[in-house]
């Protein structure tokens, strides 16, 4: 249950990465801005709902947090490592 919540949390965090104009892992997900955004809140409100229900209200919040945090993270360094002696910003 543990990874399922941080899988759909990670899938909420995707949503917000692909929603953002900097990006550059899906160049498409640019039209469907509005809708990724939406998307994001229910994944996560959904990805602490269900860690709260299984493992009790501070950790079930830590745990969903804690998975879209790290992912969020983690999504511009993989976008950068994909482009590859691309232009950077700085």
């Amino acid at each position: 249950m543990n990874w399922i919540c941080i899988g759909v949390a990670a899938l909420a965090a995707l949503c917000l990465y692909l929603a953002s104009p900097h990006q550059s892992l899906w160049p498409a997900a640019l039209r469907r801005q509005a809708f990724l955004r939406w998307l994001a809140v229910p994944l996560l409100a959904g990805s602490v709902a269900s860690a709260v229900d299984a493992y009790g209200a501070w950790c079930g919040v830590c745990i969903g947090l804690a998975g879209f945090m790290s992912t969020l993270v983690a999504l511009p360094y993989l976008d950068a490592w994909r482009r590859k002696g691309g232009r950077h910003a700085g």
